[in-house]
């Protein structure tokens, strides 16, 4: 995934404006999609959590989660490469920023038919040391008026919508507000933040 592209001016981006939308290749975005897949039919994925919140949790998120590490399950090869991949990218991360990252931290998530999150920060007083956020969607064939769009504002600004097609990874800064838009297909991502 990353040798095959210009890393720097992502990196140059996420400095300027906050966020990048990098490549994935399409055969991995399928394999990790077909294990998503599996593994939610086995029903081990669990109800997302909020560490902090006034509000009951369905009325900010209803999606589905399954945190990547071995401790979990067997990770099969395709998941092995991409945590390496993200590795990688988290060393580039700290080369580029000069900044200290001790972890990665991944889940799939699934959202059914019906389901969102409200906006949000990923960077909060719970979880102030979350970085960068990252998004790998796994979905094929995903059309607009299937929803589901990452939509982050600066206030009442716009400054990304991306429609969450397999082939891409967005990388953003864990500050920017975000919202997943509700779903009329089931939507798979790979999920998750480099910390500090």
């Amino acid at each position: 995934m990353l040798q095959t592209i210009n890393l720097e001016s992502h990196l140059d981006e996420i400095s300027i404006q906050g966020w990048s939308v990098l490549p994935v290749p399409l055969k991995l975005a399928e394999q990790l999609a077909k294990l998503a897949t599996e593994r939610f039919k086995q029903n081990i994925f669990k109800h997302a959590a909020l560490t902090e919140s006034i509000s009951p949790i369905a009325d900010i998120r209803n999606d589905k989660i399954l945190w990547l590490d071995a401790k979990n399950f067997t990770l099969e090869q395709s998941e092995v490469l991409i945590l390496n991949q993200l590795e990688l990218l988290k060393t580039s991360l700290q080369n580029y920023f000069r900044i200290h990252l001790s972890e990665l931290e991944c889940h799939y998530a699934v959202y059914e038919p019906g389901h969102f999150y409200q906006r949000h920060v990923d960077a909060t007083q719970a979880n102030n040391k979350r970085i960068f956020s990252f998004v790998i969607y796994l979905n094929e064939n995903w059309q607009a008026e299937d929803g589901g769009q990452l939509i982050a504002y600066d206030n009442e600004q716009v400054l990304f919508k991306i429609l969450p097609s397999a082939g891409q990874m967005i990388l953003f800064k864990s500050t920017l507000e975000h919202e997943v838009v509700t779903t009329a297909q089931t939507r798979l991502s790979l999920t998750g933040w480099f910390r500090k």
